[in-house]
């Protein structure tokens, strides 16, 4: 088991050092000693994304189709459908790259689509139905 070690020091934070045995006079980590073990940190995260994946997986109920993660998310979606779209949008990427469609056409192809998306566009904003009645119909 590790020990504490009283040090008498100017600087409060060098009078308590864990495993004096790691540190220099100064309070430095010797040479092989870093302090944490390398990736304890990384493997606590994934053991509890692990734990919270294997609860998420697990049935909502008996002989039910829907594990319990997807029920917690359509319970959201009707109960608080803001509290859902924040969630929603919150694990999406913050923008979507491109480049890896786009960069295996050459320039005629990628004016077709720009010319094919602006004619969806078009036909799009044609079919719609207006939101608010023209001033016309009103009077």
């Amino acid at each position: 088991m590790f020990k504490y070690e009283r040090v008498v020091s100017k600087r409060r934070s060098d009078n308590f050092r864990f495993g004096a045995q790691m540190r220099s006079a100064k309070g430095q980590f010797l040479q092989g000693s870093s302090g944490r073990p390398k990736g304890a940190r990384n493997r606590l995260a994934a053991r509890v994304f692990e734990d919270i994946f294997a609860h998420w997986c697990e049935p909502a109920a008996p002989g039910s189709n829907m594990c319990k993660g997807q029920e917690a998310l359509e319970t959201l979606y009707k109960e608080k459908p803001g509290e859902y779209l924040r969630l929603t949008a919150s694990v999406l990427p913050k923008e979507f790259v491109f480049e890896n469609v786009v960069s295996d056409l050459d320039d005629d192809q990628i004016d077709d689509l720009i010319t094919a998306l602006r004619q969806r566009m078009v036909e799009t904003r044609a079919a719609a139905q207006p939101v608010l009645p023209s001033p016309e119909a009103v009077n």
